[in-house]
């Protein structure tokens, strides 16, 4: 639980750090390349402190690769599948990204919402039919109290009806879900030593896919502050994933990702209340309170 609340803060800074530069005007792709290239370098220096047990020999790595997914796991089946499942990830969440974008300019940030923190049941759904993680009975009212808060926070009546639904939204939830759960899948077919090692690899391979998008935007030019606001995002996005692999390896995934999206909710809530001063409605206080119990119910 302690990993988890630590990946809650990390990824609730993000969009606290978004909240701050709103004013601003940034380029999204000068973003999103700075906030990859920092996660990027802060990886590098976390593999370098912690060593990595590169294979004496390559030969064979592929089929030790499929062993691991066969759930034999081995060093070199690791350093395989974290390249493997690094450059799919990374992929996820750079297409995240850009889609969520464009769901926001179709259908509004609410519904928007809505379907990216829903994409959650993707990872859940998986890890129950794939690897039978049945959460027990009590830690079931926990998880239904998370997405009750996650609802209260992101459904309105009134946006619902005012908006047409529209395939990006179902796009949004997929690429959402699968990119969260990609941290299962490593954690599952990998040798956690190899963690840092293959963040690296995510984080490289999104920038790669980054930087092509911002040579397509080139003429929006550069932007000093943009690259900040990317930089101070790099640093908790890594964290976050980072830590989540962590709690992922103690907790069932239909426990920790309902956590980790009403909690990073309420993390927001509570912080922009703290620097913004924004005061909460009744909704947001009830929202806060449900995720709250929630999480203590889960902690039995």
């Amino acid at each position: 639980m302690f990993y988890l609340l630590l990946a809650i803060v990390c990824s609730g800074s993000i969009a606290l750090i978004f909240k701050y530069s709103e004013s601003k005007e940034c380029n999204r792709a000068l973003v999103t390349t700075f906030n990859y290239l920092t996660a990027t370098v802060i990886s590098a220096i976390a593999l370098a402190k912690s060593g990595l047990n590169v294979p004496a020999s390559f030969d064979g790595i592929m089929s030790k690769t499929m062993a691991n997914f066969a759930g034999t796991l081995t060093p070199e089946g690791s350093f395989g599948a974290s390249i493997l499942l690094g450059i799919i990830t990374g992929f996820l969440f750079f297409i995240g990204f850009v889609v969520y974008q464009k769901s926001i300019n179709e259908c509004g940030p609410s519904i928007s919402g809505m379907f990216g923190k829903m994409g959650i049941l993707v990872p859940m759904i998986f890890s129950i039919f794939l690897w039978n993680e049945m959460p027990s009975a009590i830690k079931w009212v926990g998880i239904v109290l998370s997405f009750a808060s996650i609802l209260i926070i992101n459904v309105n009546p009134a946006n619902l009806k005012e908006s047409d639904f529209k395939p990006i939204l179902i796009i949004l939830f997929v690429f959402y879900g699968c990119a969260d759960f990609m941290n299962k899948v490593f954690q599952k077919y990998a040798l956690v030593e190899y963690k840092n090692f293959f963040l690296l690899i995510v984080f490289i391979s999104a920038t790669i896919f980054s930087l092509g998008m911002l040579f397509k935007n080139r003429k929006e030019g550069f932007n000093l502050t943009s690259c900040l606001v990317g930089i101070g995002v790099g640093i908790p996005n890594m964290f976050s994933s980072f830590f989540l692999i962590d709690a992922l390896k103690t907790l069932e995934a239909a426990v920790v990702y309902p956590i980790f999206s009403a909690g990073g909710i309420v993390f927001i809530m509570f912080m922009s209340y703290l620097i913004f001063k924004e005061r909460l409605s009744k909704k947001e206080k009830l929202a806060a309170a449900l995720t709250i119990v929630s999480m203590a119910i889960v902690n039995i």
